[in-house]
């Protein structure tokens, strides 16, 4: 898109954000002032969770296949800028945003990206349609389930391509292994995870087409890429809420 590269420049915090104006959630403002880099090393640190790492990446390609190699793309919330390398080394030109200032003080020490803007992402400072794809992951579950769509919706809104983004869902060896222990009467931990069922009719709630979901590692990583785009020629309905 022409006209739009903040090339090294820090657009966060030059102003207050606005009070919230839509639902309040912890993903959505608990994250303002953690120690970023330790956060950063207890996610990706390790053999194993870099490893991880490089899978998602494998499966966010795959996503992101039909996406013209000079697109711009929107990271949001982009955290510590993680993936930044990963799809500025596509070719896609880069916008990082988040709300939390720790985060993009980290971020905008990693030189892909065109630029970094502190911004809510329920509400975008972007006009519909600036991006040809807005990626976003490690952020979906942690929203309340009645809060999903309209997320989805926004987001989507802001792309002319697909939204790709990651969920958590329960069919593992681990949420298994959860199950049986819980069947035995001890104590299992329970995690919010959407079934193939649930993650389609959020996806219909928020008025948007579900093109793909790419497995992590099938059997053994919780989290699915999901492509999903505005339907062609649609203009989209208010989000009907949480699904039943």
């Amino acid at each position: 898109m022409s006209g739009f590269a903040p090339v090294g420049v820090r657009c966060y915090g030059a102003r207050a954000m606005p009070a919230p104006a839509t639902a309040d959630y912890v993903a959505r403002w608990g994250y303002r002032t953690l120690d970023a880099r330790r956060y950063e090393r207890r996610r990706y640190g390790g053999r194993m969770r870099r490893l991880n790492l490089r899978l998602l990446e494998w499966a966010l390609a795959r996503a992101l296949s039909g996406v013209a190699p000079d697109g711009l793309v929107l990271d949001v919330p982009c955290g510590t800028g993680i993936l930044a390398r990963f799809l500025a080394a596509r070719g896609f030109r880069v916008i990082g945003t988040d709300l939390s200032p720790a985060m993009l003080a980290v971020a905008h020490e990693r030189p892909e990206a065109l630029g970094h803007v502190r911004a809510d992402l329920e509400m975008p400072p972007y006009p519909p349609g600036t991006f040809d794809a807005v990626v976003c992951t490690r952020f979906l579950m942690h929203l309340p389930a009645e809060s999903r769509p309209r997320v989805l919706r926004t987001l989507a809104e802001l792309a002319r391509g697909p939204l790709v983004g990651t969920v958590c869902h329960p069919y593992t060896l681990k949420t298994f292994g959860r199950g049986v222990r819980r069947l035995l009467g001890r104590q299992a931990k329970r995690s919010p995870r959407l079934t193939r069922s649930a993650l389609a009719a959020e996806v219909a709630a928020a008025g948007l087409r579900l093109e793909r979901v790419i497995p992590v590692m099938p059997i053994l990583s919780e989290v699915w890429v999901v492509v999903l785009r505005v339907p062609s020629g649609a203009q989209l309905a208010a989000p009907r809420g949480g699904v039943q």
